[in-house]
């Protein structure tokens, strides 16, 4: 399918808080490059806004996948733990710089990662405040719209915020 028919899709069935301004469609990628619906070459600045710094389609990253495919493709590690969970847990316990042994929850998002970051923070301080830098953006869940450093278009129409969340300006001149 072309930009245009994509686009056309887009706007009838996806639903406007999820929509992109952008009408171009990725196609493939290989490393920085990316090519649209279209054909065109481009290189990925973005990188799924961060989350692919070693670029798209990484040989070790393409056969790790592969080869968990073949295992098992999903379950959810409350339900059902499994290995992998476990063992990036440890893994990711052994290299984090912080004091004393450290414990991992693994969330699907940077807003489900924030929400539980919150929760934890008050459960260990018994506070309830939260300072957050004007202009930061973290994410769609209630909470962070609240932590959100623009109004619009994250807090439009959606009612009172959680009122502890207070803003500081970026510390940068």
């Amino acid at each position: 399918m072309t930009n245009k028919e994509l686009q056309a899709l887009k706007e009838r069935y996806v639903a406007a808080g999820a929509a992109s301004p952008n009408e171009q469609f990725a196609d493939h990628a290989t490393n920085a490059e990316l090519w649209d619906a279209d054909g065109k070459r481009m290189i990925d600045f973005a990188g799924g806004i961060g989350v692919l710094n070693i670029g798209h389609r990484h040989p070790k990253v393409v056969e790790a996948v592969k080869a968990q495919l073949d295992k098992l493709m999903h379950t959810c590690q409350t339900v059902m733990p499994y290995e992998g969970y476990v063992k990036l847990a440890q893994k990711l316990s052994e290299v984090v710089p912080v004091k004393g042994h450290a414990k991992v929850l693994l969330a699907n998002s940077g807003a489900e990662a924030l929400e539980n970051a919150m929760k934890i923070a008050r459960a260990a301080t018994g506070k309830t405040n939260v300072i957050c830098f004007d202009g930061g953006y973290h994410g769609r869940t209630f909470y962070t719209m609240a932590m959100n450093g623009k109004a619009a278009p994250y807090q439009t129409d959606f009612g009172p915020m959680p009122g502890t969340v207070f803003r500081a300006p970026y510390p940068v001149p």
